[in-house]
Order: structure tokens, then C-alpha cells, then sequence
């Protein structure tokens, strides 16, 4: 599975939808894409009630001070912090806050994420409302979805 995560009309915040959007129509045989930008509690579930999935692959920009544009990736390691940050995040999660990091804790607290969990990051330069994105993301557009096809490889 691929699945993008983030809010819409936030321009670079807005990676994560896009991308699912724009792969929906170019899927591949075996590989399900999903825009995964509402609650983890529910993605959690929903992925309970499915075939487990061998891998899964999740775009989102995120800001963490890299230079904007900068794409990261990495295969999430499944660690959780505290059993109290666990809750916490929960707790944004039910009152809608919606963010790679709340996924990952989340659904790796609650289950439903397969051993293999891959993650695509985009540092955002402009998360103001707004549609389209900044010239720095807008640039490594074609880049960011190279990178989403070469992670669902074997």
C-alpha cells in the first residue's frame, strides 16, 4: 500500500494527498493506494479489517529544519516513545490532528501496520493555506514520486 498523508488546501502540507490523487490513476498490479489523512485511530482499524499488507508506504511532508525540498527517506524502525506520548497523541488524533508522526505512533501502538513500513518525508517551505505548492517542493515533484515507486520495489 501506498498512502499519502496530510491536509489538503495547505499547500506543501498538501504533499501527502497529492501524491496518493496523482498515483490513483497510475497503479500497479498488487499495489493498492490510499490518501491515509484522517484519523489514525480509524486507519488502525481499517487496517485490521484487511489482508495484512507486505509493505507499506507513507508520504507526507513534515517539517523537521532540513532545507526545504529535502526528501528523506527511511524504513520506519516501529519504536514508540512513552506509554503517556502514546496517549497523547491518541488524544490529538481523536480531535482530528493529522500527521505522519500521530500515524506511525498510533497505528504502531493500536496494530495494523505490516513489519515493513517505509516512509517518504518532504521538507515543506509553505504550509499557509493555499493550493499548489512552494517552488522548492514544486520541484521535486518528479523526484518525490520516483522515490514512492522505488520504495514499493522488492
Amino acid at each position: 500500500m501506498i498512502g499519502g498523508v496530510g491536509y489538503r488546501n495547505l499547500r506543501d502540507g498538501s504533499l501527502g494527498p497529492y501524491v496518493s490523487d496523482t498515483l490513483a490513476d497510475h497503479t500497479r498490479e498488487g499495489v493498492e493506494i490510499e490518501d491515509l489523512s484522517y484519523g489514525p485511530v480509524a486507519i488502525s482499524h481499517n487496517l485490521h479489517d484487511r489482508p495484512p499488507y507486505d509493505r507499506v508506504v507513507l508520504v507526507s511532508a513534515v517539517s523537521r529544519g532540513r532545507a526545504p525540498g529535502h526528501i528523506e527517506r527511511y524504513r520506519w524502525d516501529g519504536v514508540l516513545p512513552s506509554r503517556d506520548d502514546i496517549q497523547e497523541r491518541v488524544a490529538e488524533a481523536v480531535t482530528g490532528v493529522i500527521s505522519l508522526d500521530n500515524l506511525l505512533i498510533v497505528c504502531g501502538a493500536l496494530g495494523g501496520l505490516p513489519a515493513d513500513v517505509r516512509v517518504i518525508e518532504v521538507e515543506p517551505a509553505d504550509e499557509g493555506w493555499g493550493e499548489g505548492f512552494s517552488p522548492e517542493v514544486e520541484t521535486r515533484l518528479p523526484a518525490i514520486l520516483e522515490a514512492v515507486w522505488t520504495s514499493i520495489e522488492p
